[in-house]
């Protein structure tokens, strides 16, 4: 095992300890996606059919369980502890629309790669297509995520050493695949893995510049408007969502929104005044200030490749 990989695995556990240790601290899941998160764990189900193979090392069983545990870990205190942000349709659509793609790409991937990739690592299909479907999915789970924080006003639970810790991950398994296939006896070679884990690592940086743009958010001071514009020309994925959902302008951040109360109780909603006054005293805008500026906008991803 090279040093890049450690790393990289690494920086991804550590990506999913801050998240949650975030989420206990501020006593909050909201701004964090929950669909981006069961799609992340649905990664880690089908990527690690083999993991009860007696032959496999200890230090790749104990990341496999580790990363399952987590995602699902996540999952419980966002549905049943924390209040949490509160998906709308456009989610929903683009997560089934991840879920039908790498469904309806993973056997054709996996039979180009036998067919034309000869020196690719040979298996059986019963564990290659879902392996190859945790890939597809994996590298637009996060999608769910940058739709959610483009129309959360109030503070989240991402920060910057979460996305820091991811990026690293995302980053080192680049030169990763580099040395594992110029290793002799190792001789790495998986074509989609790389495929879309640039893709992955692109969308990251989507999810990166979202966060950025977002520490400049303002309120306007007739209601918590995003002045989305502005926000969603910086990139293409935000390009892509906006057009989904016409102008951004047009939705507001408020009583869309809701939560569970701590101890999963029913949900509450936040209003937009609420939602106004929460992101005001987060920023220390004062309503002079508000009069005279507009609004300018800010994610599971994650997911490993223990091979």
């Amino acid at each position: 095992m090279n040093a890049y990989r450690l790393t990289g695995d690494l920086c991804h556990l550590a990506s999913k300890v801050i998240l949650i240790l975030t989420i206990h601290l501020r006593k909050s899941a909201e701004g964090i996606s929950l669909l981006t998160q069961m799609l992340y764990a649905l990664v880690f189900l089908t990527r690690y059919t083999d993991i009860f193979n007696p032959h496999a090392s200890a230090y790749v069983t104990i990341f496999k369980w580790t990363y399952i545990l987590t995602s699902f870990y996540i999952i419980y205190v966002m549905l049943r502890v924390f209040k949490r942000s509160r998906e709308e349709e456009r989610e929903w659509r683009v997560a089934a629309a991840i879920l039908a793609i790498s469904f309806v790409f993973a056997p054709i991937c996996w039979g180009l790669k036998e067919v034309i990739w000869k020196e690719t690592k040979r298996g059986d299909w019963v564990t290659q297509i879902p392996w190859t479907f945790s890939i597809i999915l994996e590298s637009l789970a996060v999608l769910p995520q940058i739709s959610l924080l483009r129309y959360t006003a109030i503070p989240t639970a991402i920060t910057s050493y979460y996305l820091l810790a991811l990026g690293i991950y995302r980053a080192l398994y680049i030169p990763n695949w580099i040395v594992r296939y110029n290793d002799p006896e190792d001789h790495f070679f998986e074509p989609w893995a790389v495929v879309f884990g640039v893709l992955q690592t692109i969308l990251y940086v989507e999810f990166a510049w979202i966060y950025w743009r977002r520490q400049r958010v303002k309120i306007r001071d007739n209601g918590a408007i995003l002045d989305g514009e502005d926000f969603i020309a910086g990139g293409l994925i935000l390009r892509w969502i906006g057009k989904l959902g016409g102008k951004s302008g047009e939705r507001t951040t408020g009583g869309g929104w809701r939560g569970r109360g701590a101890g999963g109780g029913g949900g509450i909603s936040v209003s937009a005044d609420e939602e106004a006054d929460l992101v005001g005293e987060e920023f220390g805008d004062s309503d002079e200030d508000d009069e005279d500026e507009g609004l300018e906008s800010e994610s599971g991803s994650e997911g490993a490749v223990i091979r």
